[in-house]
């Protein structure tokens, strides 16, 4: 199995972790965090796990929430970060 690894800002990780178990396992629709670093998180994850975590991160960032600003802004990094790691991985094959 394929895993990508990828920084996301902790702010917006903590937060979708709270509100999952998503759909169906949650074992099986989360990334795993390998370790935290300052304001930042390190995932790994496989396409299913990052899709979830894009998915997520997607509707906040388009502001389909009230009064969280500071998340919509780490769900907007996050999703950079995912855009950086897929594009990344990509081009290395």
């Amino acid at each position: 199995m394929t895993y990508t690894y990828l920084y996301v800002p902790a702010k917006f990780w903590d937060d979708h972790c709270e509100r999952c178990p998503c759909d169906g396992d949650p074992e099986s629709a989360m990334c795993r965090e390998v370790r935290r670093s300052g304001a930042r998180v390190f995932l790994h994850g496989n396409a299913a796990q990052i899709e979830c975590l894009r998915s997520d991160a997607e509707f906040y960032a388009e502001g389909n929430v009230d009064d969280c600003g500071p998340i919509v802004a780490s769900a907007k990094r996050t999703l950079e970060a995912i855009r950086k790691a897929i594009d990344g991985a990509v081009n290395k094959d």
